[in-house]
């Protein structure tokens, strides 16, 4: 019951920036996912010895995993007719 005290103290202290939070459209998603992968390139690159060779990497990276997009055109295409399925019992053989 302790910890349920402390985060509805939380609540209490950041309540205008939670709020702010969900009713705001803005986001640091995006930036906080660059930051993560720059972070990943730096730790498995054991340093590099030249600023560019880390740069151009960061940016091969970038565009490994999300690559230009394409735009696609649709052609046009007729709407299927929509027939209205009979119920076996509507139909009168007689």
């Amino acid at each position: 019951m302790k910890q349920m005290g402390t985060t509805i103290k939380s609540f209490k202290k950041y309540r205008k920036q939670a709020l702010n939070a969900v009713e705001s459209p803005y986001s640091n998603g995006y930036l906080e996912g660059n930051i993560g992968r720059i972070k990943k390139i730096k730790n498995t690159a054991f340093g590099f010895r030249n600023w560019e060779n880390f740069v151009n990497r960061i940016k091969i990276q970038r565009q490994w995993l999300h690559p230009a997009r394409q735009t696609v055109t649709y052609k046009k295409v007729p709407r299927p007719i929509k027939l209205q399925i009979l119920h076996k019992d509507s139909i009168n053989f007689t």
